[in-house]
């Protein structure tokens, strides 16, 4: 991808420092927020129209946020509903078309298709939709049109820090197989008493952490991780079947790649309790991940 410029523009005193974020040649716009700007979003004739917009909230200790993503004919006044109806979110952003093009069926399926890669995005990510967004029918060249919006969407949401998106989707689309093993990191993963360690595997691919498949995943629970933040995400992948079973009896095998923003969400996956992955990852020769990415910045 081309790089491109973002034009943020932080407004006065009146709208309480409410952003807006444009990119060069994109008739999209964002608006950019808290819980406090919402009764100022009402007097922006621009936002009168249709729109789809994402209310975030921060998982503490975590790095997935959570969020919902909804679409309306006139987005500003959806947000006031939202804001009484639900208490749990703290940011907001919204996007609409500056030259007013957007229509109900546009703002439809901008919000199933935002939908589905934040769905791939689980590590995260936590969606808090109750339904699937049902989506709507448009001329193949509007759906081409309406990708490229979503393109945007995603560039501007992931380059301003609001949400991360990893790079890689998540699905059955392993990496190359000619992959070096100079460049995948181990962690031991014990099983039960009398029974040998397994591996687990991991990669740095383009910024993210992949845990591959083929690694073990330990299925015995450490108590003293089952409020963890990662247990949860821990059993929203084994529910969703990322997780089948192995020749061991202490031990899932990863069944697809899965990519994490930290290596420590990845050891905690794999072991099934709080780790240190900077740590506890290591290359053939012993050497530390956290070692490792010193050594890359004093390269």
């Amino acid at each position: 991808m081309r790089g491109k410029s973002i034009k943020l523009y932080i407004m006065g005193e009146k709208y309480k420092s409410l952003k807006t974020a444009e990119l060069s040649n994109w008739i999209g716009k964002a608006y950019i927020g808290q819980r406090k700007h919402v009764q100022l979003l009402q007097s922006i004739e621009e936002l009168a129209s249709p729109g789809i917009y994402i209310l975030i909230s921060e998982i503490e200790d975590s790095y997935q946020k959570k969020i919902y993503i909804g679409e309306a004919d006139e987005v500003n006044k959806r947000i006031a509903e939202q804001f009484k109806q639900k208490d749990w979110w703290n940011d907001f952003v919204i996007f609409i078309s500056k030259d007013t093009n957007l229509t109900k069926s546009h703002v439809r399926y901008l919000e199933r298709e935002l939908y589905e890669v934040a769905l791939k995005n689980k590590t995260t990510i936590e969606t808090t939709n109750g339904n699937t967004p049902p989506g709507s029918k448009l001329p193949i060249s509007e759906c081409d049109d309406m990708s490229d919006f979503n393109e945007n969407i995603v560039f501007v949401l992931n380059n301003l820090g609001i949400i991360d998106f990893t790079k890689t989707q998540v699905n059955n689309q392993n990496i190359d197989n000619n992959r070096r093993d100079s460049d995948v990191f181990y962690m031991s993963v014990p099983g039960a008493k009398g029974e040998n360690a397994k591996e687990a595997k991991l990669m740095i691919v383009e910024g993210t952490y992949k845990l591959l498949a083929g690694s073990y995943i330990r299925k015995d629970h450490v108590n003293s991780f089952a409020s963890h933040n990662y247990a949860k995400l821990r059993r929203q992948l084994e529910e969703e079947s990322f997780f089948e079973s192995s020749e061991s009896e202490s031990h899932f095998k990863l069944c697809k790649d899965v990519d994490f923003k930290s290596p420590s969400a990845a050891a905690a996956i794999v072991r099934n309790s709080s780790m240190n992955g900077r740590k506890e990852w290591k290359l053939k020769n012993g050497l530390s991940l956290d070692e490792f990415e010193n050594r890359q910045i004093g390269s």
